[in-house]
């Protein structure tokens, strides 16, 4: 696939333009429409078609989710908006990324990348026979002990002043540590969604009104750490 086919759907003519103007710089990209509701969407994909769609959440009568409600799973969407929280209430939809307005042109690109990776999927090479995988734990000292924990068994860590608490499904371990040193080396399914917390992305429940909820934990998601979380969730859906 050489181009990239894409829609704007937006109820602002000035976040149109501001759109068009980013997609015009990228040599891929082919802009075939531009929508100013929900319905001009519906009518022009009865007779055409496009990979990607830019699309605003908050648009009268039909709003973008539930716009997305009715096009086919396999349709890229970059869901667009000015409120942050839209972002996890709609993190069930088959979404590329979520845009927050006003949308600069290095965003822009970030979530264009992302949507060019997924429908030009690059084969990775292969690691050589001497690459030697992650270790799968690490060691926590626990009184005169150190104590082996598998990452897959962390359900998340909360930040105490200097300590941080390990917290898996049966235990609680107080290390001396700053959350930040111990950030840079867990494995790529950690994510920092709080000054206070890092979660293991593989024991969310559920996602819902800036909370997550780990064995029925609920731990809150800021505001500066939402957008980097909704990358990775964004990742695994289906």
């Amino acid at each position: 696939m050489s181009n990239i086919t894409c829609l704007i759907v937006d109820d602002e003519p000035n976040a149109v333009q501001l759109l068009e103007d980013h997609i015009r710089k990228v040599p891929f990209l082919q802009l075939k429409a531009k929508c100013f509701d929900a319905f001009e969407v519906l009518e022009f994909l009865k007779t055409d078609s496009v990979h990607l769609i830019f699309m605003d959440i908050n648009m009268p009568q039909l709003s973008g989710m539930d716009l997305a409600a009715m096009l086919p799973k396999e349709q890229h969407i970059i869901f667009s908006t000015a409120y942050a929280n839209y972002a996890l209430e709609g993190y069930e939809y088959n979404a590329v990324d979520y845009l927050l307005k006003p949308i600069t042109f290095k965003r822009f690109m970030q979530a264009v990348a992302k949507a060019q990776s997924l429908l030009q999927p690059v084969k990775s090479d292969p690691l050589p026979p001497s690459a030697t995988p992650a270790a799968a734990y690490i060691f926590v000292k626990s009184g005169k002990q150190l104590v082996k924990v598998e990452y897959e068994k962390i359900l998340y860590l909360e930040a105490l002043k200097e300590y941080v608490n390990v917290v898996t499904a049966g235990s609680k371990m107080l290390i001396y540590k700053r959350m930040k040193e111990l950030e840079e080396q867990l494995p790529a399914n950690f994510i920092r969604i709080h000054n206070s917390y890092i979660v293991n992305i593989d024991h969310i429940q559920h996602i819902a009104d800036n909370q997550v909820v780990i064995d029925k934990v609920k731990l809150p998601v800021s505001a500066s750490y939402r957008e980097a979380f909704l990358h990775l969730v964004n990742k695994r859906l289906l």
